[in-house]
């Protein structure tokens, strides 16, 4: 696919259409489970878990669950059982009994989990952050199939944008704190941080790094929170699109679809349909990567 121009992509997109029917302080996180075709995210300052339906005449009828502390993200189990990420550590989720099962602690008092992605070998890799979203004592943590999280990185303010690069086995990291707004791309060797570049800063742009997504040629798709807008970056740091969206805070795409084909988007309670799960019509040769799930022993 020739690369557009960032009028072209803007000018040519299919629009974001709210879907669900129930509305989020603060959504984040979607994630695509084939099996039952629904769609898992968060509602982060409403504490709650959901799944919308993606497809057919229950498009957007959603359920929701109460959390026990504040939850940041979720992704799956290597068995499609939704792991999300709290305040004190990481739980997987029983929606038969509508129970989270504690998985693992995190020793960070006075923060919480913010963002997370899972690499090809079935590794999550999670970042925390403070509660009041003042000091830069944010942390990434990486957890195999020992459910058993090691800090492997820490200074973040506000850390997001965690999507993990396959073909290039990096890791994509952001802070989109307004003090910050970079994107870094992270290589690791022997489980240490071996190489940290800047992929991408935000500065010029109008909104702040937040939350991303691969697609299947290698680019990635990061919300511009703040700025009503998708920005997709080349593998090497060009900013090759831009794409509008309703709301003004967008904070996570993902694709979703048999096919990946289709973007969900998240974002906070606000005008255009903010807080509700949107999700875009399949554009043209654009099809998402697959997204790995979290291959530990639990579950």
């Amino acid at each position: 696919m020739n690369e557009p121009t960032a009028q072209a992509q803007a000018a040519d997109a299919p629009a974001f259409s709210p879907v669900s029917d129930r509305e989020a302080e603060l959504g984040e996180s979607p994630v695509w489970r084939e099996e039952d075709g629904a769609i898992w995210w968060v509602d982060v300052e409403g504490r709650q878990l959901l799944r919308s339906e993606s497809a057919g005449p229950g498009q957007g009828r959603t359920r929701a669950w109460a959390t026990p502390e504040m939850a940041g993200f979720v992704q799956l189990h290597a068995s499609g059982r939704p792991l999300v990420g709290m305040g004190t550590g990481l739980f997987l989720f029983d929606e038969a009994a509508g129970r989270f099962d504690r998985l693992a602690g995190v020793e960070a008092p006075g923060r919480r989990c913010n963002d997370a992605c899972v690499d090809a070998a079935g590794r999550l890799w999670f970042g925390t952050m403070d509660l009041e979203n003042l000091r830069p004592d944010g942390a990434l943590y990486v957890m195999g199939p020992d459910a058993a999280p090691r800090r492997v990185a820490e200074g973040f303010r506000t850390i997001n944008g965690l999507a993990w690069d396959a073909a290039r086995e990096r890791l994509f990291v952001s802070d989109s704190h307004p003090t910050v707004q970079t994107l870094w791309t992270l290589r690791f060797e022997g489980g240490e941080v071996r190489e940290r570049s800047v992929f991408a800063r935000f500065d010029a742009l109008p909104g702040r790094p937040d939350g991303a997504a691969m697609d299947a040629e290698g680019h990635l798709w990061i919300a511009g929170v703040g700025g009503s807008e998708l920005c997709r970056f080349a593998p090497d740091g060009r900013l090759v699109g831009r794409l509008p969206t309703p709301m003004t805070h967008p904070t996570k795409p993902a694709f979703v679809g048999p096919r990946l084909d289709r973007m969900a988007l998240t974002s906070r309670r606000g005008p255009g349909g903010g807080g509700r799960l949107a999700l875009r019509a399949p554009a043209p040769g654009l099809l998402g990567a697959p997204v790995p799930r979290w291959r530990g022993a639990a579950g």
